[in-house]
């Protein structure tokens, strides 16, 4: 397959683009800079340019079979409001449609859709993590995005991402049962699955280790 991954410097769309060169996929990368994409390979292309801009979108999207979505702000943000993945995901949907790219899996957050605990998304969240409401925020207006669009879609919702290597998952649908993270090679792998398989398809699994 050939895949257009958005977010690919990051821990673990890194990963993702890694892996689904082992595995044989074709991939389009699109970066903000290109000089921190260190990775070469034969089936390899990078693209510097905006997430966000409609014509550099295109250029990446055209072509492929499906789209990895794995943007993100970067650690912890500043905690202001930020429409940056929704944006994205939004333009990336408009330039699937035009070019007949069936498929897109979206990294989103345990927290999105009021999933996870009533503890943690009442009191340790407001209290302790207020630099996550934002980002959840987002990605809520991202996952409504994904439902009201046409396209095969999975949006996978992940808590803390910790390096380390591939692990057993659990996945749940509502967030309620999984643990408090995921390792990066988990979570890389898990979202290159649902590149091919429909098991979650238009749905909205919770993942951890």
């Amino acid at each position: 397959m050939k895949l257009a991954v958005f977010g690919a410097t990051g821990l673990t769309g890194g990963l993702v683009v890694r892996n689904a060169l082992a595995q044989g996929h074709e991939v389009v990368a699109m970066v903000r800079d290109p000089r921190r994409m260190a990775l070469e390979h034969p089936n390899l292309v990078v693209i510097g340019g905006s997430p966000s801009l409609q014509a550099e979108v295109e250029h990446c999207v055209r072509g492929a079979d499906a789209v990895v979505h794995c943007l993100g702000i970067g650690g912890k943000g500043n905690g202001q409001a930020t429409t940056l993945i929704s944006d994205s995901v939004k333009v990336v949907l408009a330039a699937m449609q035009r070019h007949g790219v069936a498929r897109i899996v979206c990294m989103s957050n345990v927290g999105a859709g009021d999933s996870g605990t009533w503890f943690a998304n009442r009191i340790i969240i407001p209290l302790f993590l207020r630099w996550l409401i934002p980002i959840v925020e987002d990605k809520n207006r991202m996952e409504a995005a994904l439902k009201e669009s046409s396209v095969e879609w999975v949006s996978v919702r992940l808590p803390n991402i910790v390096e380390g290597p591939v692990k057993p998952c659990r996945v749940s649908a509502d967030g309620r049962s999984i643990g408090l993270s995921i390792t990066s090679e988990s979570a890389a792998l898990f979202l290159l699955e649902q590149v091919s398989s429909d098991k979650y398809l238009r749905r909205t699994p919770s993942v951890s280790n």
